[in-house]
């Protein structure tokens, strides 16, 4: 009985995230997550890298209309750099008008 299905030990539970940094990707260079996050956190990260999230939660008009609501989690700060930092051009970005 059993498997290899991994467990709910804390070590199990842990996860490493890994980004290449640099100009072309708009996540700073070297950066280490200092504070824990958990997966909830990557979905609104990954929008704000993409430009395709308001306010740190609220997705962008036009998935706000394909019945994406607000997303749980915290915006991994290290990813998206220091606000006065932060590239203003996000990496990439939807067309609004787009069906």
């Amino acid at each position: 009985p059993g498997g290899n299905h991994g467990s709910f030990f804390r070590v199990s539970t842990h996860s490493t995230l890994m980004m290449a940094g640099g100009s072309r990707t708009g996540i700073p260079r070297a950066s280490v997550i200092s504070e824990p996050y958990d997966s909830l956190s990557f979905m609104p990260t990954m929008l704000a890298l993409t430009g395709q999230i308001e306010d740190g939660r609220k997705p962008v008009r036009v998935l706000w209309e394909r019945g994406f609501r607000t997303f749980p989690g915290r915006l991994i700060a290290e990813v998206l750099g220091a606000p006065g930092e932060r590239n203003p051009t996000p990496v990439a970005r939807g067309d609004a008008s787009a069906p």
